[in-house]
């Protein structure tokens, strides 16, 4: 049935003419917000400092190790995700970019991508830049974390939505932000809802220390000392050792990689035949691919890209889908269940995790391998080899592409795995598995408290509204 509204010209808002602009569910947001009766201010109104992260060409300036530069994809809602794909800059571009550096307390908007996610700046965050981002500094007195609720509640992104939605630019400019309005709620509300917003953000911080912990078990038990990662200018191999791994760039015979096979020879545990390769532990090994001549914001099951895999995490949250009929036929093989292990294996390769409380439907497209161990490999044994740093510097050394690196599933394959008795194995295992879901809870409680917090803004403006 067709759904049409009608305005007054004098109800025109921004020179906007298009239909997309004055859709009904945002004109009756607008209305209820308005009649809710709480002071309205303009966002522009309350801060020190609203402006734009660095708007231009700066993949030159891109560093190994530096300062974090935050973008549209590090930021989600109420928090700030640098675990996955997190790109550096050198200190001295960091201090050319002093308008775009961002400090605790700030309020994060992204303009694209998913315009209107809203995080703040933690404290004790490390020193970080930020580019074609919007930055929000509030006045002193004005609670930060109420506000920031509100930016994510319905009645604060509709005001992003309706802006982006049907314009030519499609992106959040500065003078829509600046125009945002913000409800003044009483000060026990305001109270309430950052009560709410804090212990989310403290679950938040907690899951974190509890992954970051996953990390350190398997060095632990393993009793690895540091391994000495640095560089050597000359450095030589043998024509045998070339002839065995098929492998004629320099690269791949850096020695720090040897130090690392000898470092972990050299631990506790670890048996005398030492390593296996990878291929010899699955049962099942492929990557995805995506569907030709397809839309992937229509269609209903989450499609997974590698920025959706992290250390020990899946994200289902995508805004990719893929059609049933897609998921069921030409990507069957590709179907996710609990239990599979996925690692990318394109851009920041050798992040892995183990597949939990999978939706009914999920697939992953072809910058992501799938994997399915024999009986007998604890998963998460498996998934802390290849996070921890001994893996991810092996990754490197078999990924291919320099710039834009690339780990086929032949050099996935030949990834060397350390073999340690059954019994510890398991052991080992079953403790990272215990501290990954241990960090899954506190996440899945701090995102329902977060939850909380954006229907507690919502549920406040339509009672006054009704």
């Amino acid at each position: 049935m067709a759904v049409w509204t009608e305005i007054a010209t004098s109800q025109l808002e921004y020179g906007r003419v298009d239909a997309q602009f004055y859709q009904p569910q945002f004109l009756e947001r607008k209305r209820i917000l308005e009649k809710a009766g709480y002071k309205l201010r303009r966002l522009g109104r309350l801060t020190e400092k609203i402006d734009v992260g660095y708007v231009g060409p700066m993949t030159a300036e891109y560093c190994e190790k530096g300062i974090i530069l935050l973008r549209s994809q590090n930021i989600k809602e109420f928090q700030i995700d640098v675990d996955r794909n997190p790109i550096f800059i050198p200190e001295a571009f960091h201090q050319k970019l002093c308008k775009s550096e961002v400090y605790p307390g700030d309020i994060l908007i992204t303009r694209s991508g998913v315009a209107g996610n809203v995080a703040i700046v933690p404290q004790n965050f490390p020193a970080a830049n930020s580019a074609d981002i919007i930055i929000v500094r509030l006045k002193s007195g004005i609670a930060p974390l109420s506000v920031l609720a509100f930016l994510n509640s319905a009645f604060g992104r509709f005001q992003v939505e309706r802006q982006v939605s049907g314009g030519i630019q499609g992106h959040l400019n500065l003078k829509i932000a600046e125009d945002i309005l913000v409800p003044e709620f009483p000060d026990q509300q305001q109270v309430e809802i950052v009560e709410v917003v804090q212990d989310g953000i403290s679950k938040t911080a907690k899951a974190k220390a509890l992954y970051s912990s996953a990390h350190q078990i398997l060095e632990k038990e393993l009793g690895l000392s540091k391994i000495d990662l640095s560089r050597q200018v000359g450095y030589e191999t043998r024509l045998s050792d070339v002839s065995h791994a098929w492998r004629w760039d320099s690269e791949f015979y850096k020695p720090k990689y040897q130090r690392i096979v000898e470092g972990v020879l050299k631990g506790k545990k670890i048996r005398v035949d030492g390593f296996v390769p990878v291929g010899r532990l699955v049962s099942y090994l492929t990557n995805g691919h995506t569907p030709l001549h397809h839309d992937l914001s229509t269609g209903e099951v989450p499609f997974l890209t590698a920025e959706h895999v992290s250390d020990f995490r899946v994200d289902f949250g995508t805004d990719k889908r893929i059609l049933q009929r897609h998921h069921e036929t030409e990507l069957a093989r590709t179907a996710l269940r609990d239990g599979d292990i996925l690692i990318t294996i394109k851009g920041k390769v050798g992040n892995c995790a183990v597949v939990q409380n999978c939706p009914q439907a999920a697939n992953i497209n072809q910058d992501v391998a799938l994997i399915r161990l024999q009986k007998g490999i604890h998963s998460y044994f498996f998934a802390a080899w290849f996070n921890s740093l001994m893996g991810k510097q092996l990754v490197e050394q078999r990924s291919t592409g320099g710039i834009n690196p690339f780990l086929g599933l032949g050099n996935l394959r030949g990834m060397p795995f350390p073999v340690l008795d059954s019994k510890e194995h398991r052991r080992i295992g079953n403790l990272i598995q215990e501290t990954v879901e241990k960090a899954y809870a506190a996440e899945q409680q701090a995102s329902d408290l977060l939850e909380q917090a954006k229907r507690q803004v919502e549920k406040l403006i339509e009672q006054e509204a009704s």
